[in-house]
């Protein structure tokens, strides 16, 4: 997830799938992956910062939390000389697993990609504050029999907490199912998995024995979006990131996301963001 040097002082981990950074700086941040493949949870200390996510613009200030989820990416940061945040990271893998799928962060799935940053009252705070010190505490502790159940344990209990303030801003619909809720996770994790090759609602309604017409119904209700909106959305996602931050030429892009040729990522990227690849490889290194 991180290489050990990076940020070595303030970081704890449990193995390749749990980090937690304490007073980690805003000028620290370009030197985390780029690209969340995991979950990140972030609570402002200090100071404010203006940044992109995925290509939209956002501000933070002391008392914020930050949640990003997902093939998202965090760039152009630019921030007080005051900013500090303390840091939680999962992997996609430990994430998925530890909190049951992530079944319960669903409901908020879209709010948190149009609103990643959720101001906190000082009583908020200070609770997730207390829920990450356990959490930190147990990490600092030596190897014992059952210190991983624990610490699974104690991230779940973040993890809640952190659901409940999502509820208290955007309350959780009482009209959908669970089962909606669990096909939806199912199909993001095949979109995570197979957004490279797969492009088709089709293909992924037929992984997972429903027709196309219900899985978009579902994604409807449960998201906001339907299932084709969803599989733009990654796959843009990963051409952006591409375009940013490797030396693939375009025709190698299309290639990694299985175009049959670079005329063919044009008109899918054009269509979704506005301006062709290399329009946007150049904009992107003209702010740079």
């Amino acid at each position: 997830m991180m290489k050990a040097a990076a940020l070595e002082g303030s970081m704890l981990s449990l193995s390749d799938d749990l980090l937690v950074l304490d007073d980690v700086h805003c000028a620290d941040l370009p030197r985390l992956p780029l690209q969340m493949g995991f979950l990140l949870i972030g609570m402002c200390t200090s100071g404010s910062a203006d940044f992109r996510l995925s290509g939209r613009e956002h501000h933070i200030e002391k008392g914020g939390l930050l949640i990003a989820l997902g093939d998202q990416v965090l760039e152009h940061i630019h921030c007080s000389p005051d900013q500090h945040y303390t840091l939680v990271l999962m992997s996609r893998a430990y994430a998925q697993d530890c909190v049951t799928g992530l079944n319960y962060l669903w409901p908020y799935l879209l709010y948190i990609m149009e609103h990643p940053v959720t101001p906190l009252t000082e009583k908020e705070q200070a609770w997730i504050m207390e829920c990450y010190g356990l959490l930190r505490k147990r990490l600092q502790e030596p190897p014992m029999r059952y210190l991983r159940e624990t610490i699974v344990a104690l991230t779940r209990a973040f993890y809640f907490e952190t659901c409940n303030l999502l509820s208290s801003r955007r309350p959780e619909p009482n009209t959908l199912k669970q089962r909606s809720y669990s096909i939806f996770d199912r199909f993001i994790r095949l979109l995570s998995q197979n957004c490279r090759r797969e492009r088709s609602v089709e293909w992924y309604s037929s992984e997972l024995c429903i027709s196309p017409k219900h899985l978009s119904k579902v994604a409807k209700q449960v998201s906001g979006r339907t299932a084709g909106q969803w599989i733009a959305t990654f796959v843009i996602v990963e051409a952006k990131t591409m375009l940013s931050h490797s030396s693939l030429s375009v025709k190698e892009i299309a290639q990694e996301l299985n175009f049959p040729n670079q005329s063919f990522l044009g008109k899918y990227f054009k269509n979704a963001c506005g301006m062709s690849p290399s329009e946007f490889r150049h904009d992107m290194a003209s702010r740079g």
